[in-house]
């Protein structure tokens, strides 16, 4: 009786370390009834999107629906990347009914990257 703990145990321990950890992907849903914000980063480049950093912070105060919504696809997750035709990071898309509206690449000031997100926002459907 007292060596029944220790096999309950050690079976418990034998059933657990034999499952299977399977990472799982997940799915990049853009809702295509209203404007997405598509953010590419790669955190080992952190110093090349300050300028999106503070874009995004900005673009905030008057688009905060946007900003909420906004998908970020780090650099690992090579497969949306393709998706979209980004080559490096970072860059930011716009998309709407399935179609890329405002595409900004590479290190950009703050400026071109807000004024066509902006003009494209305020822009009647």
């Amino acid at each position: 009786m007292k060596g029944l703990p220790l096999i309950i145990i050690t079976a418990l321990l034998f059933m657990t370390s034999s499952c299977n950890h399977k990472e799982v992907k997940k799915e990049l849903k853009i809702d295509d009834s209203v404007k997405q914000l598509i953010f590419f980063t790669d955190n080992k480049q952190y110093e090349q999107e300050i300028s999106y950093y503070d874009a995004i912070i900005e673009l905030k105060r008057s688009y905060p629906d946007l900003i909420k919504n906004m998908k970020i696809i780090t650099a690992s997750e090579s497969s949306h990347i393709s998706n979209y035709n980004v080559e490096n990071c970072p860059a930011m898309l716009l998309v709407y009914q399935d179609k890329v509206i405002v595409e900004i690449k590479g290190t950009v000031p703050k400026e071109k990257i807000i004024h066509p997100l902006a003009d494209a926002m305020d822009e009647k459907d």
